[in-house]
């Protein structure tokens, strides 16, 4: 029996990396992990983030893209990073945990995976109330941190039918963040990456935080490109729901 589906979907554009988060959500039937990357550098906002406080002509003349995310939180520029998501449906016991616990449950998995190669990541304990609309400014509770450091923003979105938790690894910071918005340029906003460490392939970290799922889950099998197709194109109908409207 499987008990785990998983994907690499490298280079998309950003619209299309939120579509097909959703998409998964709401075809999958089993628990389902995911590793992507992102076409160009994108700031995505949180689905409550109004934008207000945007540095549009930065934005535009740097050439960033903008998407609107599902899930909440606050604003992460995607640049350099390996991203997961993992989507639980509503038929599994970890359907009703809550919110707190999922994060520490799925935190604490993907810290064993880090660590299993090397990377002396932890989970923080702490709460600190953010200042700013930045998600990389300071940990919230249950989130993944080297040298007390921020290197794993997560966000989480619920529906009837899924839980949606989705997040940036870090693997090297971008100061750019800071410009993308009006009251954030001179901010402290102390950043890091796995690769302030030392350098693992993105497939060599990927795997290693998969080969924790499994110790987790159970056994898993990779996403046939034919299954992938049905989300695929359930994907592109979606995209235009995370366009960011200017």
């Amino acid at each position: 029996m499987i008990y785990l589906f998983w994907v690499k979907t490298y280079d998309y554009p950003g619209t299309l990396n939120m579509a097909v988060d959703v998409a998964i959500g709401e075809l999958a039937h089993d628990v389902f992990l995911r590793f992507y990357t992102w076409q160009r550098p994108t700031l995505s906002l949180g689905k409550h983030q109004d934008g207000l406080d945007l540095d549009k002509d930065y934005i535009k003349m740097n050439g960033l893209d903008v998407v609107r995310r599902p899930s909440g939180g606050r604003a992460v520029l995607h640049w350099d990073e390996l991203t997961y998501s993992v989507v639980i449906p509503n038929t599994h016991d970890l359907f009703n945990t809550k919110v707190l616990e999922l994060y520490n449950l799925l935190s604490g998995i993907i810290v064993d995976g880090l660590n299993d190669i090397g990377y002396p990541v932890k989970i923080v304990e702490g709460h600190r109330k953010p200042v700013s609309s930045v998600c990389f400014q300071v940990p919230s509770i249950y989130e993944v941190a080297l040298d007390d450091v921020k290197v794993i923003g997560s966000a989480q979105t619920r529906t009837q039918k899924y839980i949606l938790q989705h997040g940036s690894i870090v693997l090297i910071p971008h100061e750019e963040i800071k410009q993308c918005f009006t009251n954030t340029k001179h901010l402290d906003i102390p950043l890091i990456g796995l690769y302030s460490y030392f350098e693992r392939s993105i497939d060599e970290i990927a795997d290693a935080i998969k080969n924790s799922f499994e110790r987790y889950f159970g056994r898993s099998m990779e996403l046939k490109n034919s299954q992938f197709d049905e989300i695929l194109n359930r994907a592109n109908e979606m995209e235009g729901m995370f366009v960011w409207k200017k």
